[in-house]
Parts: C-alpha cells; structure tokens; sequence
C-alpha cells in the first residue's frame, strides 16, 4: 500500500513538473515572439526612416522609392515568391536609391539636362548605396540589389556592366519597377508618359535592358491597369478625420501636415461628433484617441470597422504595454503616443495611403 501511494506521488510529482517545465516553455517562447515582433517593428521602422530620408533628398520625385518597392513586391507575387522574399524585395525598393543621399544636391534636383561630369557623378550612386547598405541583409540580397538595379540584361548597363543571369534576380525586378516609376512620374522637366508609351517602351527593352520574364510581368500588370492607377499620385487628396478634445494635440498634428496640400484635415472633439461626420462624409483615414469625453476610443473603432472600414491610428498619451497590445490586437497597427515625432505621424501616413497594386 505504501508503495502505491509513493507511486501515485511519484506520478503527481511528475505531472506537476511537467506542467511547470512547459509553462516556462510557453512563457518564454511568448516572450521570445514578443522580442521578434519588436525587432521587426524597429526594422520597419529604420527602413522606413531611411527610406523618408531619401525621397527628403530629392522633391521631385517624392514617393518614389516607395511606389518601386510597392511594384517589386507585386512582380515577386506574381512570380510565386515567398511572404520572405516580398518582405525583403519592399525593403530593397524602398533603400535602392539610399546613396542619392551623398550625390550633391546641385545635381540630384537640377532641372535642366546634366552635364557629363554631373551625370558620372549621380552614376555613383548605386555603388554608394551599396557601401551604405553593406551588411544589413543575412542574404546580400538587399544590398546588391541596390548595387545592381541599374545593369542591362544585354550587359549595357552599370556600375559593372553585368549581363543576364548574373544580375541577382533582386535588382532584375528592382531595374522593372525603378524605369516604370521613372516613366509614370511627373519630374521637374516633364510631365509623366501616357500608359501605351510606357507599355511599348517595357516591352521593347524586354532582351535588351530587362530580363523578358519579368518585364513580362509588369506588362500584365499593366494591361490589368485599365484606369492607369499605377502611377505617381501626389496630386490626389486625402481627408483625415482627427478625433480629440486636446486641443494641443489637433493643433500639433495640423502643423505637422500643413505643408502637405495633398492632405484636408478635418477635427471633431467626441466620439459621437466622428460618427456624424463619417455618416455625412468620406473620410480616407481617422487618427483617434483613446479616451474622449463621451466615448471610448476603443467602442468607436468598434464602429468604425462595422460600418465604415475607414484606416484608424491611434493616438493617446497612454504609454501601458496593455492598452498598445489590445490596440494591436483590434487591429492598429500604428499607436502613436503622445507627443509623436513628425517622422512617426509621416511614416504611418505613407503606410496607410501605399498604392493597391491587387488587380
């Protein structure tokens, strides 16, 4: 009988030990997942920071890097890559022209035609993008595909003249996305180039500047385009509906978008005040708070997915580590918390208003 009963301890021992071993197991892996979400916040983040610096270079062609990277990721789609490759494929396209940064300004927004001097000079800037950027992919893809987006499939290309299957398929699918944003853009000394031209051109360097497999790609992206959307879009406005009864901070986010004509900001106190004014108007994104006079942040994003499938950001002075995780957890994926940078509000902006590539 004594032994049943060690037996049966033994065995409850066991059970418990068990039990706590996989607890720290699911606790620790729950605490790892957090750090990798963290880490991968940051990266977008940098990224991103980078990426606003470039196009903060050059304001003729705002938006670009990332109207290629949003492209490039819809070739490697379209070319059964992997969620890997297309998260990777966006941060090269958005980092491809990161070497810009060291061309003098003089050169880079001139608006008359180069001189040949000026023109070598601004051909440095992929071998600079790759300095730059060494190191920063585990693979060497997204640095060498900024070193190479500007090399020919026929070898006419630079800075080393590569040819075919040499070029990394990376800056093989950057060269496509980078020359159709070119030609679909507005710049200093043009207006952008009518769809057909831009489709005839594609097509004929297909062998020749482009690897015909890929160009190939873009050209049904192109045919699907029937209302020549993809293009350069900053003429286009967007209403933003703010919703806060902090008067500092309505004002704030007004500054930091005034010199943005693309953009009317609208601002309302209460929550019921936002739901009249999306019943009357459509608004193409709501920068929300949490806590309002009458409502709920959290209630009113309720609503709002319900009914309107309006973009929301948060915005609050609520800094718990609780309130952001249910924020992520009902969808926000940007949390700003007060007082925000201007590059945090910016960088949620060009997330938001990113181009829908889906057919």
């Amino acid at each position: 009988m004594v032994l049943f009963l060690c037996n049966i301890l033994l065995i409850i021992f066991g059970i418990v030990a068990i039990w706590k071993i996989r607890v720290s197991y699911n606790q620790k892996r729950e605490e790892i997942k957090k750090s990798f979400q963290r880490n991968e916040r940051l990266m977008e983040r940098s990224v991103m920071a980078l990426s606003n610096a470039i196009e903060a270079k050059d304001s003729y062609t705002s938006g670009h890097s990332r109207r290629v990277a949003a492209y490039a990721k819809e070739i490697a789609r379209r070319m059964g890559k992997s969620e890997d490759y297309q998260r990777d494929i966006y941060h090269a396209g958005l980092l491809h022209d990161i070497g810009k940064i060291r061309i003098p300004d003089k050169i880079i927004s001139k608006k008359g035609k180069l001189s040949d001097m000026e023109f070598e000079c601004l051909r440095l800037h992929p071998i600079m993008s790759f300095s730059m950027l060494s190191g920063i992919s585990d693979d060497g893809n997204i640095e060498s595909a900024a070193k190479y987006h500007h090399e020919h499939y026929d070898g006419t290309g630079y800075p080393e003249g590569l040819s075919g299957k040499s070029i990394p398929e990376f800056a093989r699918i950057l060269a496509v996305a980078d020359t159709y944003d070119a030609m679909t853009s507005s710049r200093s000394f043009r207006n952008l180039f009518p769809q057909k031209f831009v489709r005839s051109e594609i097509e004929y360097q297909m062998g020749k500047q482009f690897d015909p497999d890929i160009a190939q790609v873009m050209i049904d992206m192109i045919d699907e385009d029937k209302d020549f959307t993809l293009k350069q879009k900053d003429d286009v406005n967007k209403k933003i509906l703010v919703v806060d009864d902090d008067v500092i901070a309505v004002k704030l986010v007004e500054f930091m978008l005034d010199e943005d004509r693309t953009l009317e900001i609208t601002s309302v106190k209460t929550g019921e005040h936002c739901i009249k004014a999306l019943e009357e108007y459509k608004y193409d994104l709501i920068i929300l708070d949490i806590y309002l006079p009458d409502s709920d942040g959290f209630k009113i994003l309720e609503l709002i997915k319900e009914k309107y499938k309006t973009p929301v950001i948060f915005m609050s002075s609520d800094k718990n580590e609780e309130t952001i995780t249910r924020a992520r957890e009902n969808g926000i994926k940007y949390y700003l918390v007060k007082p925000f940078l201007k590059q945090e509000l910016a960088e949620a902006l060009r997330d938001v208003f990113r181009y829908d590539l889906e057919p």
